[in-house]
């Protein structure tokens, strides 16, 4: 038989005996760890086939497992990525909230602080008209008693002196009673501001403290987020050496299989020694 010839009694998925042939006259010299001394030339050619045919096919699983792994991990990062966007969108919108809140709760304090001192500026003009009204009651009332007409000249002077006196006592009081109005109207009212920037400050602190809270929050969401993603990405590489590592033991067992059905086909003949 021809060793150019191909055998067809070989039967395996692997083994196409035709374009074994071509293979085998394209690369003559066999590689690999199982010695092909005991095959015969054909078996050879039917060896290196079946070899580089199942090496293909390992090769294409291993870059299945290659795309998976890639894939896994660009949809880890991809996943990661968009958690992070989402964690920066919900410290935007907390901190957006946080402003309007602090801007109306300090709007909230300086309407207050208007109406007590509209208040306190009503109450003190108030307490005014009062205290002249007292007055001018007490005037009228002076004005009101008749001086006798019977009186001399010097005494009528004297008593018309001593009502004007009392008037004008009348009215240092009404004002002195006044000034101690708007003195204490004053002194609310300074109190009431005081107050209000006081609030105002520690709504400020406080909007302050809450926005570093949510940025440390922010934070820690985002460091957690590149921690399960370091975990996923090496999980999916250790995923992929195992995968590797079991394609490399199937593979294995499959050359030997083939190469043990071949080489018990293919036997190659041992010359006999000559006697002496």
């Amino acid at each position: 038989m021809d060793i150019n010839e191909p055998l067809q009694h070989y039967a395996s998925p692997y083994y196409d005996p035709v374009k074994a042939h071509e293979y085998y006259m394209r690369t003559r010299e066999l590689k690999g760890r199982r010695s092909t001394t005991k095959l015969n030339d054909e078996g050879k050619k039917v060896w290196a086939y079946t070899k580089n045919e199942i090496s293909g096919e390992k090769k294409e699983k291993v870059k299945e497992e290659q795309e998976k792994r890639k894939q896994k991990i660009a949809e880890l990062r991809a996943k990661a990525k968009a958690t992070r966007e989402q964690i920066s969108a919900k410290l935007k919108e907390l901190n957006t909230q946080l402003t309007e809140e602090s801007s109306s709760r300090r709007s909230g304090v300086d309407s207050r602080k208007k109406s007590d001192l509209e208040d306190i500026g009503e109450e003190a003009e108030d307490q005014k008209e009062r205290i002249d009204e007292k007055k001018n009651t007490e005037i009228e009332r002076l004005m009101a008693i008749e001086i006798p007409s019977g009186l001399s000249k010097e005494e009528r002077a004297k008593r018309v002196a001593e009502r004007n006196e009392k008037i004008a006592k009348l009215r240092d009081d009404a004002s002195e009673d006044k000034s101690k109005v708007s003195e204490q109207a004053k002194a609310e009212k300074e109190e009431v501001r005081t107050s209000a920037s006081l609030k105002k400050k520690r709504i400020t602190e406080d909007t302050k403290e809450e926005r570093a809270d949510n940025s440390a929050n922010a934070k820690s969401e985002r460091e957690k987020v590149s921690t399960e993603l370091k975990a996923a990405v090496t999980a999916a590489r250790e995923a992929y050496k195992a995968a590797k590592e079991n394609l490399d033991a199937t593979y294995e067992d499959l050359y030997q299989q083939e190469f043990d059905k071949i080489a018990s086909e293919y036997k190659a003949v041992k010359k006999r020694k000559r006697r002496k």
